[in-house]
């Protein structure tokens, strides 16, 4: 019998702590795949962990951001066992003044023992993130 049991306010409790930067959630060696395993400093995609993917992802998208936060907010989730398919807007400003609004989708499974994310297949507007990464530069 699994000693975890995944449910809505799990999911909830999750990206209220993603939304002020605690992945405590989150196994550090997790396999984190956005779009394509196919690596793309610009369109930000491949396979990452959780330390890859905030210095190789996380980094470089909010530097070009205002505030240097995307806020998300969760429109719709379903859970299938330890699965949950997670749909998502993530609104924020590039420094450019332009808008950054882009949608997701994230597939995330979870441990049945500790109840963490092991994985995490996301789906994003990833020209979206080429354009950000292309008409921004970096804050300092």
């Amino acid at each position: 019998m699994p000693k975890f049991t995944l449910t809505q306010e799990h999911i909830a409790s999750l990206f209220t702590g993603f939304s002020s930067g605690d992945v405590s959630g989150v196994d550090p060696e997790l396999k984190w795949t956005i779009g394509s395993e196919t690596k793309d400093s610009v369109r930000l995609t491949g396979v990452y962990n959780l330390a890859t993917w905030s210095k190789e992802v996380r980094g470089p998208l909010v530097s070009r951001l205002q505030g240097g936060v995307v806020t998300p907010t969760v429109q719709c989730v379903d859970i299938v066992g330890n699965k949950a398919i997670v749909e998502l807007v993530g609104t924020a400003t590039q420094l450019n003044g332009k808008p950054y609004n882009n949608r997701y989708i994230w597939i995330l499974i979870f441990s049945e023992d500790t109840g963490k994310v092991v994985e995490i297949r996301e789906y994003l507007d990833t020209a979206l993130c080429q354009e950000v990464m292309q008409n921004n530069s970096p804050a300092a």
